[in-house]
């Protein structure tokens, strides 16, 4: 692997993994796409760096494939479940410092975690969080949950805070949130000063504490 982008494996090319796939060489990444299903590999063989077949279970398969070289690998296994935890556990255990996994519920992901995954994605579970959020507060573009209860949120300013400064909006009285930028068109404001002026339609990207967020949201 002689390439300086970044590396990424997926293991389980059903809806989900073929999106993550997709997405990632859309962005330019090198991606390794690997299934037991020869049908679902040929699916994605054309837009991959690199499609097989091959179970991922198997200690000497993931050893063949160097996973443990891969900046992330992602194992995507849909509905069964003992596949998706022999995988992650065969995974870790081969040296890979990075592995996500996608969980379809509470205890698989319980499970997932005590085996050592560094990171595990609900899908319906996140999707319904960020849909509920957007429904509170339409101004929320996109709400993201980042762990340690944390999250990152995408507010555009509306009419009434134009012309304000950055340093007026409530958000900003909360040391514990912080401003990370301002979209301004296809302009980008990196760490804003509080005397920033508001226009309308500029969007903020905010992190803080996930149980303050929406209320300081909601008191712009």
């Amino acid at each position: 692997m002689k390439s300086s982008n970044k590396q990424f494996a997926v293991i389980g090319l059903g809806r989900f993994g073929r999106a993550v796939c997709e997405e990632l060489c859309e962005s330019g990444a090198e991606v390794l796409a690997v299934d037991i299903d020869e049908d679902r590999v040929k699916l994605i063989s054309n837009i991959t760096t690199n499609a097989i077949v091959a179970n991922c279970s198997n200690e000497e398969t993931v050893q063949e494939l160097k996973l443990d070289e891969y900046d992330m690998v992602m194992v995507a296994i849909g509905s069964d479940v003992n596949a998706s935890i022999l995988t992650t556990l065969v995974v870790k255990e081969s040296g890979s410092k990075n592995v996500w996994v996608k969980a379809n519920d509470r205890f698989h992901a319980k499970i997932l975690q005590k085996i050592g995954a560094d990171h595990v994605i609900l899908p319906e579970r996140d999707m319904g969080i960020r849909v509920a959020h957007k429904m509170l507060d339409r101004r929320v573009f996109d709400f993201h949950d980042i762990g340690s209860g944390l999250a990152i949120s995408e507010i555009v300013i509306a009419l009434k805070n134009m012309g304000k400064q950055l340093g007026d909006l409530s958000l900003c009285q909360d040391p514990e949130m912080k401003v990370l930028a301002i979209k301004r068109g296809s302009e980008i404001i990196d760490s804003p000063e509080y005397d920033t002026k508001l226009e309308m339609g500029d969007i903020l990207f905010i992190i803080g504490p996930q149980k303050s967020m929406s209320h300081r949201i909601k008191s712009m």
